[in-house]
């Protein structure tokens, strides 16, 4: 009989893929961005890998009811990083075809957003 370990997956495993991978996020959430969201929806973590932060949050927002507010939280992030790109751009001509795409993924993780926030219509 084969033992599967099968660990409980959480209901925004996408998501926290998503935001691991700068490649396809368009951007990079450091452990301090993740921390001040967090301060500013008023929840208490301290300082831990990444992974583990994300999780916590999208998690603890979720039991306490702030996903609403997290998720608007950081598509205003987003929208400053993208902002970021364009104004780095500008400076830096010959950066633009990189920038550009970061700015577009990132755009791309706003729809991910939006989607997770909508919700499944179907559960």
């Amino acid at each position: 009989m084969k033992i599967s370990h099968e660990e409980e997956r959480s209901k925004f495993t996408a998501l926290e893929n998503h935001f691991l991978n700068t490649y396809f996020s368009g951007l990079y959430l450091s452990q301090s961005d993740l921390i001040s969201l967090a301060q500013a929806l008023g929840l208490n973590m301290y300082m831990n890998n990444r992974e583990m932060l994300i999780k916590q949050l999208l998690n603890d927002c979720d039991q306490k009811g702030l996903l609403p507010q997290l998720m608007s939280a950081l598509m205003a992030l987003i929208d400053e990083r993208v902002e970021e790109y364009h104004r780095l751009s500008l400076d830096y001509p010959q950066s633009h075809t990189i920038l550009a795409r970061l700015a577009q993924k990132a755009n791309g993780t706003k729809n991910l957003i939006a989607r997770e926030n909508r919700g499944n219509p179907y559960a």
